[in-house]
């Protein structure tokens, strides 16, 4: 029993003083802070997009009747979704931040000179032969306890989280992320070919070679073709952005939830742990035997 607490307390130390298990889950909280930041900086671009758009309704009004008022019809409940998608990632991308901070502080030296200290606290109680000592190895062994969890706890939750991420939510974040840029691009497209029309309107004035250009222009934009387009291209984005957002509300919400929920009653179990008396007959029992011997 002693050689076998005593192992664990070696191995403990072991990846305390290690730096690759730190290291292992900070790469893998800065591969989310990345995920998250571009994709907040998607959720901005698309909402900046759509609202240049809609501050040039009027530049169609000439060309096509009822054109400006079918985009803005288009893209105002759309826009009312990414709005409150980038304040989602917004909030997303600072929920990562305070885990980079949690992260950072169970690495810190004081941690693991604390935890160092503590095992060697509970070390030098195990293999005392004195038995006066042993009356504080239950306090000693819970401030341990309590060491290892806020040591170790945040590192174990970063790689649990990286591990499922990549096995169960990375395909379904890969593709809505690309299908919602792929809008964005559309969008860009649209506004691109705005911006030109209402730069050829301005040079040429309100009717002067309306009637020459109206072919062409009509022929450049598409009309119809594009708006039944953009309404299909939106509808998948805004489903894909449903999809994003039930990704990362897992990831930077439900699972930091749970885990200080794990972290708060585990360190109530460890106040409320009473293993004194099994561990103090252990040890007599030990003493006895040598005495024996």
């Amino acid at each position: 029993m002693k050689i076998f607490i005593t192992i664990f307390l070696i191995i403990v130390i072991v990846l305390s003083v290690s730096f690759e298990v730190d290291i292992l889950a900070v790469k893998a909280l800065d591969e989310s802070f990345n995920r998250a930041l571009l994709t907040f900086g998607l959720a901005k671009g698309l909402n900046a997009v759509i609202s240049l758009l809609q501050g040039t309704e009027l530049s169609f009004a000439p060309i096509g009747v009822g054109l400006n008022f079918s985009v803005g019809e288009i893209l105002d409940p759309f826009n009312d979704m990414v709005e409150r998608f980038s304040w989602i990632m917004l909030a997303a991308t600072v929920s990562i931040g305070i885990q980079k901070i949690m992260l950072s502080l169970s690495g810190a030296l004081f941690m693991q000179v604390a935890l160092m200290l503590s095992v060697s606290f509970s070390l030098f109680l195990l293999w005392s032969k004195t038995l006066r000592f042993r009356s504080s190895i239950t306090f000693v062994f819970k401030g341990f306890l309590l060491l290892l969890v806020l040591r170790f706890s945040a590192i174990v939750f970063t790689l649990l989280l990286s591990i499922m991420h990549t096995n169960v939510l990375q395909s379904d974040f890969t593709q809505a992320s690309q299908i919602v840029q792929n809008t964005k691009i559309e969008l860009d497209t649209l506004n691109e070919k705005n911006q030109v029309l209402a730069k050829e309107q301005k040079e040429d004035g309100f009717f002067s070679g309306l009637s020459s250009k109206y072919d062409t222009v009509l022929e450049k934009l598409n009309i119809a073709q594009q708006l039944q387009s953009l309404e299909g291209s939106i509808e998948k984005a805004s489903n894909n952005i449903i999809t994003l957002i039930t990704v990362f509300i897992v990831e930077t919400v439900l699972m930091p939830l749970l885990y200080l929920w794990f972290l708060i009653n585990t360190i109530k179990y460890i106040f409320r742990l009473e293993f004194d008396t099994h561990l103090k007959k252990v040890l007599y029992n030990e003493i006895n035997l040598n005495k024996k011997v």
